[in-house]
């Protein structure tokens, strides 16, 4: 649902007068989403790319850590075809001493994550909800996606309110197309003082991730323009 190439030419200009920017990312799963981003800051900005490294990627889960820890990862087809096409498929060696794995009908192929890769994201067990209460993201990217349903319509505001104590007009908040259309994100932010912005990034490809959620309103959003990212309004 983001297209991770102008993204990564949106972070650039957005933060072109900085010479380290932190990249928060968390429900960060097996590091897909940390990878790609990393992937397509190297093809897009060179060596300019080093000053959003590493991805601060997190997760509440310590197996789902332990793993992306050690390096490994599952890819089926369109993954391993999208990394072609990027010409990024050195970055992961297949693992045929694990088997297959089928999940939705789909076969997952096992790999393994390279050192160059891997040193760009630093994994760690976090909790989102606990993490934006103390943490200062001022001139930093916040990145939250497809997770906001899995928390209370109580805790994403909460979430969104936290946010905007505890940032400026330089953070940027990413949000998921899931997040979008089956939690209260968008409201929630909005609510608490952040403007959607205005780009092309979002593709809306994806419309059915996550299956379950606790946290998905039963009214119609009050701010029903589709945004994904957001700052903070001054």
């Amino acid at each position: 649902d983001l297209d991770w190439q102008k993204f990564a030419r949106f972070l650039q200009n957005r933060y072109f007068r900085q010479s380290r920017v932190k990249i928060n990312l968390y429900g960060c799963s097996d590091g897909s989403d940390a990878y790609t981003l990393t992937i397509n800051l190297i093809k897009e900005l060179g060596t300019g790319a080093k000053k959003f490294f590493p991805i601060l990627a997190s997760d509440i889960s310590e197996p789902v850590i332990k793993t992306a820890k050690e390096g490994k990862i599952l890819l089926h087809s369109k993954d391993l075809d999208y990394l072609d096409k990027l010409g990024a498929r050195h970055y992961f060696e297949r693992d045929y001493n694990e088997p297959v794995q089928i999940m939705r009908n789909i076969e997952f192929f096992p790999h393994h994550v390279s050192k160059q890769l891997r040193e760009t994201v630093d994994f760690s067990i976090k909790d989102v909800n606990k993490s934006v209460k103390n943490h200062d993201f001022s001139d930093e990217v916040f990145i939250f996606r497809n997770g906001w349903t899995f928390n209370t319509l109580e805790n994403q505001n909460q979430l969104a309110r936290n946010l905007h104590t505890n940032s400026n007009n330089k953070t940027l908040v990413v949000i998921g197309q899931s997040d979008l259309f089956k939690s209260d994100a968008s409201d929630a932010l909005q609510r608490n003082c952040f403007r959607g912005i205005m780009t092309d990034i979002f593709t809306r490809k994806e419309t059915d991730y996550p299956s379950k959620s606790i946290g998905q309103p039963m009214t119609s959003p009050l701010y029903p323009k589709e945004f994904i990212l957001f700052e903070k309004r001054l």
